[in-house]
């Protein structure tokens, strides 16, 4: 079957900047970092007390979602998905109602559980506690203890851990009927639900898919678990700058948290509603290293193969991409391996194009990362402009490519190629270009 060009017709976007495409863009563009001491629960006794958090409180997003009777089922997460998604949906201009609804699909990355919310987990702990106190004899029953948290929290709470409720919530927003997914493969699910979206538009399955992700680990589950682990940067003292991928002195990389939607489209279809289309995704691949839980080879098999693929999807030589945004964690271990890769792939063409990541700016929003580096390639499309790697100062000579060093860079961009590499081995690519007629 011929593969139907897909584009990009709508974007919404959550940051650490706020909520709107417009301030995401505008402080990446300047180079701004969205990092911040963690002060929405204790940190007293955390190796790491920083983060890239949404500056809004629970109730300042909850302002946001036009559906109030949804929030009871409403993770943080998401709810800056469905905030992402009504951007998106107003930005493409797409009447739903008039779609055919079986044609209209939507595909989103998720992954932090949101009973781990800051907000909801405080609740829980105090709820237990009185629980357990009211507990007689020696021996405390866990059947008691549960049925009394039970009793008092709102039934629906429970719908806030499953990962696929923000993707449901979206399909009912725009009565998307046809196929609906929800894909969590840690830090490159949405890359992947991006993908999997323009595949499906591409063999004929939508016209339409909603799609991207959004996470929200800031709180002290999910900033205890990433300790643990050992991937986060402890420079406290310097938590402003910390986020340093790609230079010697990096250590770990910071949180982030948000949302992203894109509205991915046919490309006639979006014509012939004389629809607005940002850029046209060309090409994506998916592996996996099959090799360890938490580190890549250092051969980086996996990541090289992703690239590849993804430029014999787009029909793309090497030397046509102008621009790559890295996954670029800052962690010592990753941003060496991508190097190596990079270099693998493009060889003596990897030094003259531009590698930065935003992760520098807006952290690793995890299930997010790989939509809200997406949304920056297609801005970066749209404005000619290349995002830095900001807090860059001192190379390491493992890692001697052109980060863009803490300054965005004007240049004729036509095809940018986004990566997306995460825990389990996976690994994602997506290649845009500007759109051409015919």
């Amino acid at each position: 079957m011929i593969k139907r060009r897909v584009v990009v017709s709508g974007i919404g976007v959550v940051s650490p900047f706020g909520a709107g495409v417009a301030p995401f863009w505008e402080n990446i563009a300047a180079g701004n970092s969205g990092a911040r001491l963690i002060d929405s629960f204790d940190t007293i006794n955390l190796p790491t007390k920083f983060a890239a958090p949404l500056p809004l409180s629970d109730q300042e997003l909850n302002n946001h979602v036009i559906d109030q009777k949804t929030l009871k089922t409403l993770s943080r997460a998401g709810k800056m998905a469905i905030v992402a998604a009504q951007e998106s949906i107003a930005d493409s201009g797409i009447d739903f109602a008039k779609e055919k609804h079986f044609r209209v699909g939507t595909s989103m990355g998720a992954g932090g559980v949101g009973l781990w919310d800051s907000d909801h987990s405080g609740r829980l702990l105090d709820v237990l506690q009185s629980a357990i106190e009211r507990e007689k004899g020696a021996t405390i029953k866990s059947s008691g203890v549960w049925n009394q948290v039970l009793n008092s929290i709102h039934p629906l709470t429970p719908l806030r851990g499953l990962s696929n409720v923000p993707t449901a919530q979206i399909a009912i927003m725009a009565s998307a009927m046809g196929n609906c997914q929800t894909i969590t493969t840690a830090c490159t699910s949405s890359a992947q639900a991006v993908g999997e979206a323009y595949r499906q538009i591409g063999s004929d399955v939508a016209e339409i898919i909603i799609a991207g992700g959004s996470d929200s680990m800031i709180n002290a589950y999910g900033m205890i678990s990433f300790n643990m682990v050992g991937v986060l940067s402890k420079n406290n003292e310097n938590w402003y700058t910390a986020s340093r991928p790609f230079d010697r002195r990096r250590d770990g990389f910071m949180v982030g948290e948000g949302g992203v939607v894109f509205i991915l489209e046919e490309l006639e279809h979006c014509r012939k509603r004389n629809g607005r289309a940002y850029a046209e995704v060309v090409g994506y691949a998916s592996t996996n290293d099959a090799y360890r839980l938490t580190d890549e080879p250092p051969e980086a098999w996996g990541s090289i193969q992703a690239m590849q693929e993804a430029l014999s999807d787009a029909g793309i030589s090497p030397k046509e991409v102008d621009y790559i945004n890295a996954h670029g964690t800052g962690t010592k271990m990753n941003d060496k391996t991508e190097t190596f890769a990079i270099k693998s792939v493009f060889g003596d063409a990897a030094y003259r194009i531009p590698v930065s990541s935003t992760k520098s700016m807006v952290g690793h929003l995890v299930a997010g990362a790989g939509a809200i580096e997406f949304a920056a390639c297609v801005l970066a499309l749209e404005h000619q402009l290349i995002p830095p790697t900001i807090n860059y100062a001192e190379p390491d000579e493992e890692c001697d490519l052109d980060y863009v060093p803490n300054h965005a860079r004007e240049r004729e961009l036509g095809v940018i190629l986004s990566n997306s590499f995460g825990f389990g081995g996976q690994n994602a690519c997506l290649i845009i270009k500007t759109i051409e007629s015919p």
